[in-house]
């Protein structure tokens, strides 16, 4: 499986800050952003990973090139204009290959056993396996299970897994964590032009292709200068992960 981390956007909200800084490289306990992901990603069966860059690219992409881990094994994907999400995604495919890859946005924290995601993740049923946390404003949310009882992971990690469908009213939900298995098969048809993944949900939603799962663990954005300062107060670096 290849791995492939979203990290194009400018981050206006964290603006000056990232005026001279990509947001993935935004340091947290002393190490940029997303190097607390590739830390994680060494327990996984990722061979290669492919990162797109358009704000500050090459001060990005030479960051990630001499990753002391992952350095040779990572493919820059380069946009010439923003492509947002889904347009990200489908500028990269010829790198990507044809079997199902785990997407991580580049501006998160997280604390996951990844392993029933991609367990999970049935090609043949499944355009998207989305993973889903608690709403951190502790209401609304993006989706609810279409199951009123979805089924449970059968790992010593529980949680609910299923069908999902967008949240209406004022329906309690689950917020996606910027973390999935896709199939990128499901994009081919896709333009290479600006545009959000929203609409590859959208579409595998009226199919009921897409799903979603909730495992217990930690995660944050720093996607504001509050969720930003919070993060800083509450994360250190894997190095545990480091050092195996």
């Amino acid at each position: 499986m290849n791995g492939f981390i979203l990290a194009a956007g400018r981050g206006e909200r964290l603006r000056p800050l990232t005026d001279h800084t990509p947001k993935p490289l935004i340091e947290i306990d002393g190490h940029p952003v997303i190097d607390h992901t590739l830390e994680r990603l060494r327990r996984l069966p990722i061979r290669r990973i492919i990162v797109n860059v358009w704000h500050l690219a090459d001060l990005l992409a030479d960051h990630l090139t001499r990753h002391p881990f992952w350095g040779d094994r990572i493919d820059i994907s380069r946009e010439t204009e923003l492509l947002e999400t889904g347009g990200g995604v489908c500028n990269a495919l010829p790198l990507l290959g044809h079997e199902p890859c785990l997407a991580i946005n580049g501006d998160i924290l997280w604390e996951f056993d990844l392993a029933p995601l991609i367990e999970h993740f049935a090609p043949s049923r499944m355009d998207a396996l989305l993973l889903l946390v608690a709403n951190p404003e502790g209401k609304g949310g993006d989706f609810v299970f279409s199951s009123e009882k979805p089924e449970v992971i059968a790992s010593p990690a529980g949680g609910p897994w299923g069908n999902i469908r967008r949240r209406e009213g004022d329906a309690p939900g689950w917020t996606y964590s910027g973390i999935q298995v896709f199939n990128p098969r499901a994009l081919e048809l896709y333009p290479v032009t600006r545009f959000s993944l929203n609409r590859f949900f959208d579409d595998a939603l009226r199919r009921e292709r897409l799903f979603g799962i909730f495992p217990p663990g930690r995660w944050s954005d720093i996607g504001t200068p509050q969720t930003l300062a919070r993060a800083r107060d509450e994360w250190k670096f894997p190095l545990q992960i480091r050092a195996g």
